[in-house]
């Protein structure tokens, strides 16, 4: 017999209590069934995405990188600061102390927002067209060059990144240089990320309309360079160090990367990427994993590793 209304109204009062006592149960252990489940779909949508990994920002070429067209150092240098401020990112700048001039207030903008800088040596020269020994000058010079900024600023740590990443073509050099780095208590900032945005940067130089299509074109086309570059590392690291690792990414302080660092920060983030801190980064052990790599070509820490001389590496 189905059970409805009428049924319910035809039944003596206790009947009619006891029916609804009963529907009652039935639908509370309904919701007490169900509720965890609600609870835990709920859960699982209020819980944060797990970064896709980490990442550290890098400019070379401080005050503003040299181009063919002279660029406005204080627009560079304020609009890289901005994107920097806006996303939330601690960066590190490399300085070339031979081009300072007087930029020094540009150079203590980056120490104001909370950045760090390090030596780029004071001519930006390849180690691979110099001796050691004149290599090594130039390291001084550009650390005499930008100590005092440093110092007034509270920074201690000396950053220092191999120009055009040449980390020496001989054993000899290599070894040389490396010892006066550790002597100085030099923290070398390698880098994985290595883009050619001089290369976007001088296709910029020829746009005669920077708002124009075609720098929409060239900005779309450099972001996704970058993206792919770091989808390549990703994969990299898998493969050399079976885990993800903290990745380095170097740019350099130029008209390009002032104009589109929002839009590729943006990008980064959507990747599900947390920016840190070059210290941060380089505490992945990554960075203190011997490399024996000699050839011409500057490249990334993973590719450094990928390319070294097995017989040159140091015994397991």
């Amino acid at each position: 017999m189905s059970i409805g209304p009428d049924t319910i109204h035809s039944r003596p009062a206790l009947g009619r209590l006891a029916w609804l006592l009963a529907a009652i149960t039935l639908l509370c252990a309904g919701l007490l069934i169900s509720s965890p489940v609600r609870a835990s779909d709920k859960a699982k949508a209020d819980k944060k995405k797990e970064p896709a990994g980490e990442i550290c920002v890098t400019f070379d070429e401080l005050p503003v990188a040299l181009a063919f067209q002279k660029a406005d150092r204080s627009a560079v240098t304020e609009r890289l600061l901005a994107a920097l401020k806006k996303h939330e990112v601690k960066a590190a700048g490399f300085v070339v102390g031979g081009n300072i001039g007087d930029s020094y207030d540009l150079l203590g903008s980056w120490l104001n927002e909370g950045h760090i800088l390090g030596n780029l040596t004071y001519s930006n020269q390849d180690l691979q067209e110099l001796s050691a020994a004149a290599f090594i000058n130039d390291i001084v010079a550009g650390e005499e060059a930008l100590r005092p900024m440093l110092t007034g600023f509270g920074q201690t740590t000396r950053y220092f990144r191999y120009p055009f990443l040449h980390y020496g073509k001989t054993v000899e050099t290599k070894r040389e240089v490396g010892r006066m780095l550790a002597t100085g208590e030099f923290v070398v900032a390698h880098a994985t990320v290595v883009v050619e945005d001089y290369l976007y940067n001088l296709s910029l130089e020829k746009l005669r309309r920077p708002d124009s299509t075609e720098f929409d074109r060239l900005a779309t086309e450099y972001i996704a360079h970058v993206l792919e570059e770091l989808d390549r590392c990703e994969l990299l690291a898998l493969e050399i160090l079976k885990r993800p690792c903290r990745q380095i990414l170097l740019l350099r302080a130029n008209v390009l990367n002032s104009l589109v660092l929002d839009d590729l920060l943006t990008e980064i983030e959507a990747a599900g990427y947390r920016f840190v801190s070059l210290d941060r980064a380089l505490k992945d052990k990554l960075y203190s994993a011997p490399e024996a790599y000699f050839g011409s070509r500057g490249m990334g820490y993973l590719d450094m590793l990928l390319h070294s001389e097995p017989d040159l590496l140091p015994a397991e």
